[in-house]
């Protein structure tokens, strides 16, 4: 298993390697289109898209940030004056992808620039010559420093959506930074406080309420555009999982409901709480089984039926689910199929506590896993992102 934040054993460039191969089956591959859109308000792609003016003003990009400035070949020569009538902010950064270059000079400025882009409301598109490899490092560290990603969750979010393969030099540097950052305790603040600013916070809790940014239409999500996500890593088809349970991180496993009536099994992946997300619904737990095994279980009764209420369940289950993350352990998390019931009250986890997106956890998510949640949970999970937005819930990822 990858190597999440809190493990002891140090990333590696190999481990960055698999995820990037793993989605094409072991092998490296180079995009099918000039540009993506990686989450909200942030594009990876190639130089020539970026050259033109009306490309960007027609995605409506409002910040350009070269990666690859220069004129030779192997950069992208373009300067603050081509945008400047655009009304488009500009940043060139002159790095070369040699893997002796020292791209982590840049992180702190690149990533200043992007989150500067995106919490103006703008749209930020991040490009080198092909869009793979230094484009794809910079946007990498802003989500490890801005959104309090792992290089991994990172690495699996970017991939997901876009080709990438930043060289192996560029690799090492992230392991580098990841590394730093959780020396520095710094992916422990991911959708809370720090606990050792809480007093400081409620202290100034007037000025907080005063200066607090205004939410924006870029966390908007339909579902529309969640299917398109689901659907996406398959070639625009909805696939059944090809395993009985996936690891969607460190604590957390969506699978099949079979797999947990063993207890054996769940003790072979260190599962210390179980949530049956389709209890009396398709999957009768004894809760007495797993207490006497020293397991936590909570269930609720979902329907997987598009007419059925599953957002009563979101907050009690993202709090037995985050009852296991504080206490450094493990959650199974399941209902029949581990496809529709159990992934939204995931994805309502992701969102509640770690202040993701919806976008952003339905990515993470996938990466892992193929889910088809009904499109009545779908709709729910959407009214949720925007409840959460208009109350300014996802700035907490990057206010910490």
């Amino acid at each position: 298993m990858a190597a999440y934040f809190g493990e002891d054993r140090p990333c590696t460039i190999e481990e960055l390697e698999g995820i990037i191969t793993a989605p094409s089956g072991g092998l490296t591959i180079l995009p099918s289109t000039p540009y993506d859109e990686i989450c909200e308000s942030i594009y990876i792609g190639e130089g020539d898209s970026a050259c033109s003016v009306n490309c960007m003003k027609g995605l409506g990009i409002t910040h350009v940030l070269n990666a690859a400035l220069g004129k030779d070949a192997f950069h992208v020569n373009t300067n603050h004056v081509m945008y400047r009538k655009a009304g488009i902010d500009f940043l060139g950064i002159e790095a070369t992808d040699f893997i002796n270059y020292d791209i982590s000079k840049h992180f702190d400025k690149a990533v200043e620039f992007i989150e500067a882009g995106v919490e103006s409301g703008g749209k930020v598109f991040v490009h080198c010559v092909q869009g793979v490899s230094r484009s794809a490092t910079l946007v990498l560290a802003f989500l490890m420093i801005k959104r309090y990603m792992t290089v991994q969750d990172a690495l699996r979010l970017v991939r997901s959506k876009r080709e990438v393969c930043p060289n192996p030099g560029f690799l090492q540097q992230l392991c580098q930074l990841h590394e730093r950052l959780k020396k520095d305790g710094h992916y422990v603040t991911f959708g809370v406080k720090k606990e050792g600013k809480k007093d400081e916070v409620q202290e100034n809790e007037e000025f907080s309420e005063r200066e607090s940014p205004p939410q924006r239409g870029c966390y908007d999500c339909t579902v529309h555009d969640l299917e398109h996500i689901l659907k996406e890593p398959a070639g625009g088809i909805l696939l059944m999982p090809d395993s009985v349970y996936s690891q969607i991180d460190k604590h957390i496993f969506i699978g099949e409901g079979a797999f947990a009536l063993e207890v054996e099994n769940l003790k072979r992946l260190q599962v210390t709480h179980v949530l049956n997300a389709a209890q009396c619904r398709g999957i009768n737990s004894n809760p007495r089984m797993y207490l006497d095994s020293g397991l936590q279980f909570s269930a609720v009764m979902a329907l997987d039926r598009t007419d059925c209420d599953i957002s009563q369940f979101f907050n009690i289950a993202a709090d037995f689910i985050e009852s296991a993350v504080k206490v450094n352990g493990k959650v199974y998390v399941h209902c029949v199929k581990g496809v529709s019931r159990s992934p939204t009250l995931v994805l309502a986890y992701y969102m509640i506590k770690r202040c993701m997106t919806l976008s952003e956890a339905a990515r993470l998510v996938r990466a892992h896993r193929e889910i088809i949640p009904n499109v009545g949970f779908l709709q729910q999970l959407c009214e949720l992102n925007n409840k959460l937005a208009q109350e300014g819930h996802f700035t907490q990822s990057s206010d910490n």
